[in-house]
């Protein structure tokens, strides 16, 4: 009977212990799982808005130049609009990035007009405001304006929307539980697993924890898409594909090549 006892006794301590110990390292594991998985939904979010926000001003640039040609009546201002869209772009670029634009635009646009853009904060909107302007002295019929209108709208709406994401960063909380959640599970991890893995548990606990840390460091990397950054929306192989585009629907000789990956990376 005292030997029976004490072996109930201590399935009854084991049974508690599996009851309390379980169901809490379950409910950590979903935690932790939850966190990591909302905060990189919502960073791949960021960079998937900020990629289709360049898939429309990809578009209305090319509407913008067609336009231009083929419905201004003075053809080459119809050219200076759609080179002004490709040093627009480029600007955007360098505005996003916080690199400066000069160099860029010395080839693109008047001196001058570089000149009186060295004093403005948002370049790449003073020179979509003096496009606007150009477009207007022409003119044109009221229809065909509307229709320059609702382009121009559309560019402008999407470079609103890139800066919205550049200028509103995610909440710091979301940058700081998720690290300290992550790292608290992983110091904690071996102790989960030792009872399993015995003599492997560092080797299991490594490979666990890295497979978290690499999790964390995805959302890092993706939640700012404009840093000019390995991950980054690559801006450069986009501004060169609207340039490219452009020239060619001008009709013009360039010897412009998209831009290739370097190292298996696109920027």
């Amino acid at each position: 009977m005292g030997c029976g006892g004490h072996r109930l006794l201590v399935r009854d301590a084991s049974a508690a212990h599996g009851g309390v110990s379980r169901p809490a390292a379950h409910s950590a594991r979903l935690g932790r799982r939850g966190v990591l998985s909302f905060r990189n939904t919502t960073a791949y979010a960021r960079w998937w808005e900020a990629r289709t926000l360049w898939g429309a001003m990809v578009n209305a640039s090319r509407t913008l130049a067609r336009e231009a040609v083929t419905l201004l009546p003075d053809r080459g201002m119809g050219v200076t609009v759609a080179h002004r869209q490709i040093a627009y772009v480029h600007a955007l670029r360098m505005h996003l990035r916080r690199q400066a634009p000069w160099d860029e635009l010395a080839a693109r646009l008047p001196a001058e007009e570089v000149e009186r853009l060295r004093g403005v904060l948002n370049v790449p909107n003073a020179i979509h405001a003096r496009t606007a302007a150009l477009i207007a002295d022409t003119r044109p019929d009221p229809i065909i304006q509307a229709a320059f209108a609702r382009t121009l709208s559309d560019i402008s709406n999407a470079q609103g929307g890139m800066e919205r994401i550049k200028n509103t960063p995610l909440p710091q909380q979301y940058a700081t539980y998720p690290a300290i959640f992550t790292h608290g599970f992983c110091i904690l991890l071996p102790l989960g697993l030792v009872e399993t893995l015995g003599l492997l548990t560092p080797l299991g606990s490594t490979v666990a924890g890295f497979l978290f840390l690499a999790l964390l460091q995805i959302g890092n990397d993706m939640q700012n898409p404009f840093e000019n950054l390995e991950d980054d929306v690559p801006l450069t192989t986009l501004t060169r594909g609207i340039e490219i585009d452009l020239r060619d629907s001008l009709g013009e000789t360039h010897g412009l090549k998209p831009v290739q990956p370097s190292d298996g990376i696109l920027w």
